[in-house]
This record gives structure tokens, sequence and C-alpha cells, in this order.
């Protein structure tokens, strides 16, 4: 099977490498030149075992890169309105049996629009953290069975396990994850529980992260922008508390910049982080003892 990777960013580079460790040849696309062959180059080092020179081509040329390959994956960073623009584009190149597929957290039914035959679009969404072998398998309203069947057959190739979702904010592991994160930073801002407790009370067990960790790994900021994103669409379940929007405004992110709801040393969360926001009003306390 042959597949184009459109966009040789983290998620093109990744997507490279899982296709390749699935034996399939890639072509690997985006208008940077420079950054396609730097991509190229960080795949070949994350897969010493075996050589891709012959599995894998780089190209800045959008027709060479899809025509005849059976699977197109888009995981460009566009918008809606640029991701149909260039699928709408791309279908001009390829075989009506090819499947369209965007890793993106927008609206992939939107994003069909562009096509002449939208059925065989859907959208992939892989679940946090990076060792989840869950991959969402998210349905636009156009999509057909047949290519449901295809793209499912696609995640389990890659070593994925597909979970069927329909195309609304947020998907469903997302949304999950972040409603309990949302209620376990809750607790901790009534004082019902500290950071520590709260992880304990949610994981069940010592030797699982809870979700305030989790959400230290994967960076504050990134966190309050998911849930500015899905509070409007959704409901007042997702609204961002007022403790993680004082955490990303004082640069406490999480593991990158070594606090967060942790005190993060070697990659580990080594003890609670003091809560207390430097522009906290009279009366707020989100002291940690």
């Amino acid at each position: 099977m042959n597949v184009a990777v459109l966009g040789a960013g983290t998620r093109g580079r990744d997507a490279t490498r899982k296709c390749l460790r699935a034996g399939y040849d890639v072509r690997l696309y985006d208008s940077d030149a420079h950054a396609v062959m730097d991509s190229i180059d960080a795949v070949g080092q994350r897969l010493p075992e075996r050589d891709i020179s012959d599995h894998v081509d780089g190209t800045t040329g959008l027709q060479s890169a899809v025509s005849g390959t059976d699977v197109v994956l888009d995981t460009t960073a566009g918008d809606v309105d640029e991701r149909r623009e260039l699928l709408a584009e791309v279908e001009q190149f390829v075989d009506d049996e090819a499947i369209f597929v965007s890793e993106t957290e927008e609206s992939v039914t939107a994003v069909a629009t562009g096509l002449e035959r939208p059925g065989r679009a859907a959208g992939l969404h892989f679940v946090e953290p990076a060792e989840s072998e869950l991959v969402e398998v998210v349905l636009a309203d156009q999509t057909t069975e047949a290519a449901r069947e295809r793209v499912s057959e696609f995640v389990e190739e890659l070593g994925g396990v597909p979970l069927t979702v329909r195309d609304t904010p947020g998907f469903a592991a997302a949304r999950l994850e972040l409603a309990e994160l949302v209620e376990a930073i809750r607790v901790v801002e009534s004082g019902v529980a500290t950071v520590p407790d709260a992880d304990l009370a949610a994981a069940r067990t010592e030797s699982e992260r809870g979700p305030l960790a989790r959400a230290d790994e994967r960076g504050l900021d990134a966190v309050l922008e998911s849930l500015d994103h899905l509070a409007p669409a959704l409901d007042d379940r997702f609204e961002p508390p007022a403790l993680l929007r004082r955490r990303v405004a004082d640069g406490h992110l999480g593991e990158s910049t070594g606090e967060g709801f942790y005190v993060w040393k070697n990659g580990e969360p080594s003890s609670p982080a003091e809560l207390r926001s430097r522009t906290a009003a009279p009366g707020d306390d989100f002291d940690e003892g």
C-alpha cells in the first residue's frame, strides 16, 4: 500500500514513521523542501533497525505526492478552510478508490465538503498519551460504511486500536479526559483534596498518573487552549477553572517549565506545587500543604 502524508511537521513525521513500521511506502509532501528532508532524516534516526531509503520519498510537488496512492493522510496545520482547499486540489490527482484521512481536531465534516466524493473522507485522532494504542476514527456526516471499514483497517495495520466516534467537538477521548481534569482541578480549588490526593482519587492506584499529572505532562497552556475551544461548543462543564488560568498566566505550564500542579524533576513529579498565584485576588487561597 502507498500512503501520501501531507505535512512535514511533528504529526507528519510521526505518521510517516508509523506507516513505514507497518510496511507501507510513503510519499511525504510539504511546500518547504527543508522541512521534508529534515523530517525524513529524523524518521530514519527513529528507525535505525531498517533502511528506509527505498520506502519513503520526499517531495514539494502535490501531484507527484498523491498520484497512485491508496491513502492520503493530511497532517497539515491549516484551519478548516485551508484543509478543505488542499484536499479538493488533491482529489484531482488521485484514483476514485483512494481514501482521505485528516488527522485533526477540527470538523472533518466541514473539511469533506470540499470533495466531489466526500463519502471517502474520515478523520483520525491519536489518543494521548503517546504510548496509548487507541486511535479515534472520526466519522464525518458524509463518511460511507466502506470508508469507515478501510480507515479502521488502516489504523489496525498501524498497530492501533480503532475507536469509532462521531464528528463532534472534542470527539470522545478528549472530552472524557478534559471533563475528569476539570473536576480534579475544582476539587483542589475548593479545598476538598490536595493535588496528590485528587490524582489518587481519580487514578485509584499509586502506580498510575492522575489527570493533574497528565495535564502537567501535556502542558497546561495546551490544556487551557483545548478547554477554551470546547466550552463555547458544549457547556459549562468545560469552562476552564480559575486555578488553571492562573497557573498558565504565571508561566507554570507543567513539566516543560518545571512546575505546574507539581514540581517536576528528571521527568517525574517530585512534590505538589505551591498554588497561590502571584496575581491572586485577596481571599483566594490555593496553597497545597
